[in-house]
């Protein structure tokens, strides 16, 4: 099976996340929830602690994120930056302008 995702079918919702301002669109969600890929916005500046449940690649288009792992120096994702987060991974996400992510996690994140 195939499946498009056009640009106008991105339908970005809001989701809560204490202090922060995040737009999420799961676009596709494999059988099973064994996968899933869309796109996050973090619309305004924040920082959250984030622990990934899940594994994720993400792929930055606009903007940039800095993500702190305690004990390790900052690692800072601009646009044409591809990143790997692994399942399990306690961070803290520093976002110091609008940032605009396409993401893909196994399995599916929520």
């Amino acid at each position: 099976m195939v499946h498009l995702i056009k640009a106008d079918q991105r339908n970005l919702q809001p989701i809560e996340i204490p202090g922060a301002t995040v737009r999420v669109a799961d676009s596709f969600v494999g059988k099973e929830n064994n996968l899933a890929a869309g796109f996050t916005e973090y619309v305004e500046p924040c920082q959250l602690e984030w622990t990934f449940t899940y594994d994720e690649v993400f792929f930055i288009l606009e903007g940039e994120l800095e993500v702190h792992v305690e004990g390790k120096d900052p690692v800072v994702f601009a646009a044409g930056d591809l990143g790997y987060i692994e399942k399990d991974t306690s961070t803290t996400i520093v976002v110091t302008q609008r940032a605009y992510f396409l993401h893909m996690t196994q399995p599916a994140w929520r």
